[in-house]
């Protein structure tokens, strides 16, 4: 190929052919094994502490087929980057009312203190029961919130606010985690009191 100064450069196969291919494919490919290793081994945890009686092997080999049909997905799509920013808004919008719960819950309402040991105890017997309906709740308001001021690429992710009183600007981050904070602080304040709680680090910290 011709440069700017008249001189030719060689092409790829030139440069990455025979043996040295097979190396560079090599360096190439251990990066993204590697973190997929994580990837894998935390999704499966992540669904045995959902009481999904399977194997870890069983969910590590479950999660790694799905991924694989993911990133075939996003191969073939016409359009690499443009499938892969739906799949980063489509995370957008549940993270930002997912993080107001919570941040809500840790730094309001408990003030950053919480008893660790109620968390292992059974719902029956723990002080902070078995399903909080005001997180659910929340979540799902600040969810709702966060879609109507949307501006994602494709139709399904574009709220009405966003595209007729915003111009297209999206805001679903803020109002997702404002929303579902706000809810949650109201819900959590009528539905059910804060359970006795102790520093963080236990009893004597």
């Amino acid at each position: 190929m011709p440069t700017a100064f008249g001189e030719e450069l060689p092409g790829g196969e030139a440069v990455f052919g025979g043996v040295v291919a097979v190396l560079v494919m090599l360096l190439v490919l251990h990066g993204p094994i590697a973190t997929n290793i994580l990837n894998v081994y935390s999704a499966a945890l992540a669904a045995l502490s959902m009481d999904i009686r399977l194997s870890r092997t069983a969910l590590a080999l479950i999660v790694g087929i799905a991924g694989y049909l993911v990133t075939v997905y996003f191969i073939s799509a016409p359009s690499f980057a443009k499938a892969f920013d739906n799949w980063l808004i489509s995370l957008l919008l549940w993270m930002s009312p997912w993080a107001g719960v919570i941040m809500a819950d840790f730094f309001i309402k408990r003030r950053g203190r919480i008893d660790v040991a109620e968390l292992y105890q059974p719902p029956e017997k723990s002080a902070y029961g078995d399903i909080n309906w005001s997180g659910i709740i929340a979540f799902a308001a600040g969810l709702v919130a966060g879609w109507l001021v949307e501006d994602g690429l494709v139709p399904a992710l574009q709220g009405p606010i966003s595209l007729g009183l915003l111009g297209g600007a999206d805001l679903s981050w803020l109002f997702g985690i404002a929303v579902a904070g706000g809810v949650y602080l109201a819900l959590s304040s009528r539905l059910a009191p804060a359970p006795r709680v102790v520093p963080a680090g236990g009893a004597d910290a």
